[in-house]
């Protein structure tokens, strides 16, 4: 990984764990609410909690909206994956769907 990709993911950390320590609302989509983070016995709070101190694994363009693999561990040791979009200008961040454990 080049120097200028690690920023990006170091960047994209930080401000998701501003956003947190600011008071972002944080949604869900139906698709991460309903159906990826029940299968996986993953609660909200342990979502909200790992984004104030994730880091940033995957950046990607999905139809037009950068999202980010924010990665962290539950309060019990459990790695998480959560794909965000993050909103600065309203101070909110999408959930897109997640999961526990690692995954290819």
């Amino acid at each position: 990984m080049g120097k200028a990709a690690r920023s990006n993911k170091e960047d994209a950390a930080s401000r998701l764990r501003a956003m947190m320590n600011n008071g972002a609302s944080v949604w869900y989509t139906r698709h991460a609410e309903r159906d990826e983070l029940p299968a996986d016995g993953i609660a909200k709070i342990d979502v909200e909690n790992m984004l104030r101190r994730c880091s940033v694994g995957l950046i990607e363009d999905r139809g037009g909206e950068e999202t980010w693999h924010a990665q962290g561990k539950d309060n019990d040791g459990r790695a998480l994956t959560v794909v965000v979009v993050a909103y600065d200008d309203t101070n909110s961040i999408k959930v897109i769907t997640g999961w526990a454990g690692k995954r290819t």
